[in-house]
């Protein structure tokens, strides 16, 4: 037998339809959400910590940091050999990119959800939390980072994002697909993984930095937003930018005094796939944003922009904030 670790902190995994509030809402403790998975003691001896038992929406950074901390303690045990976190949808993407990038280890991490309670007819929530186990208890998913698994799909923490706001395949990976799914044979899962990420980073910090704005760029968007971040004391701001990495040339101004502020601005693209480039010169654009000392996210979606730049900004002084970059 080997261990698994389940951290539970709430979502709509752990949540069931509530008569009082005429909703739904997380109630279902981890002990009681981990005992509802058939067959989950046969994948692996299980242990249930819970951490919280919230809508993800409550979260904040902060606190997913020093959750990567407790996680990190418990992966130190020589008996366990891997860890699942159940988390609500909202921000799980944001969660598991941290720990991604906070946590260097060789064991399995893996991030899992639902997209329907445990009230409605069918709830994927059990067999995401049994396929997670299965996942972390498996051999092949070692030094594979933080790993996310909903809907019989492998992801890697870096590049899967939700896409749908329903459906049960919601989270997707744009750029570069899935590393692998888990196929049901006679009787017991197999893992089938098609490939490992190359693009792994790790950030060795003490601290995140919570004051780090986030601006969308759409059309006609002026410096308003960017001078109201700098003036509330931001340290750092992310701007989502059009798919090619430019913003609108009103908002330059506002780039200009925030870096002059001395403010680290990262830029990343809307589009779901591709990455900002530097290619056109004009105010505003790519060219231009390099030229005023502004970081580029390469293919990482805005959210998870932003929680690198907290922690780089947690790590380095902000002359050397471009290394992470």
């Amino acid at each position: 037998m080997t261990r698994v670790v389940v951290f539970t902190t709430g979502g709509t995994i752990a949540s069931r339809y509530d008569a009082d509030v005429d909703g739904f809402v997380p109630v279902v403790s981890g002990d009681d959400l981990v005992a509802a998975v058939p067959g989950v003691q046969v994948a692996a001896e299980v242990e249930v910590v819970e951490l919280a038992n919230v809508s993800s929406t409550f979260l904040t950074p902060t606190l997913v940091f020093e959750w990567c901390r407790t996680v990190g303690k418990r992966l130190a045990d020589p008996e366990v050999c891997g860890v699942v976190v159940t988390h609500g949808t909202d921000t799980l993407e944001e969660s598991a990119y941290l720990f991604d990038l906070v946590l260097d280890t060789h064991k399995p991490i893996v991030f899992t959800g639902a997209m329907r309670t445990s009230s409605e007819l069918i709830s994927d929530g059990p067999r995401n939390i049994l396929t997670s186990v299965r996942v972390a208890a498996d051999p092949e998913a070692a030094g594979l980072g933080v790993l996310v698994v909903l809907n019989e799909e492998i992801h890697a923490a870096r590049d899967v994002t939700k896409t749908h706001a329903e459906a049960l395949d919601a989270f997707q990976s744009p750029n570069l697909g899935p590393l692998g799914r888990i196929s049901r044979g006679w009787g017991e899962d197999h893992i089938r993984l098609y490939r490992a990420p190359r693009c792994r980073e790790h950030i060795t910090t003490d601290r995140i930095e919570p004051a780090v704005a986030y601006v969308k760029t759409v059309m006609g968007t002026d410096s308003l937003m960017i001078d109201a971040a700098v003036t509330a004391g931001a340290r750092g701001m992310v701007i989502e930018a059009f798919g090619g990495g430019e913003v609108t040339p009103f908002m330059a101004d506002g780039i200009d005094r925030a870096r002059r502020a001395g403010v680290e601005v990262a830029v990343c693209s809307r589009a779901l796939r591709g990455r900002p480039l530097d290619l056109y010169a004009e105010i505003g654009e790519g060219k231009w944003l390099r030229d005023h000392g502004v970081h580029f996210s390469d293919s990482l979606t805005g959210p998870k922009t932003r929680i690198k730049l907290m922690l780089a900004l947690g790590a380095a002084d902000p002359a050397d904030v471009g290394q992470y970059f």
